[in-house]
């Protein structure tokens, strides 16, 4: 589980990326930064919703987010 709470992209827009937190284990300050490798994926995801999400890193390589469903959308 992850709860959105920023979205952002690079300056040329090649980059698409999420700050987020599971709040089971973390607190929203503990918010770790995911790319999201699809922009049509990033566009449909919103702040302060939870997913559940399946996310993996490589190395010194960023978080990527290969799954993603929405679990719980905020009122």
């Amino acid at each position: 589980m992850i709860i959105v709470n920023k979205k952002g992209h690079s300056s040329d827009y090649k980059q698409y990326w999420i700050k987020a937190y599971d709040p089971n284990n973390q607190t929203k300050a503990e918010a770790f930064k995911i790319v999201v490798q699809e922009e049509m994926v990033w566009n449909l995801m919103e702040e302060n919703n939870e997913y559940f999400a399946l996310y993996t890193k490589e190395g010194v390589k960023p978080w990527i987010v290969e799954q993603i469903e929405v679990t719980k959308i905020e009122e």
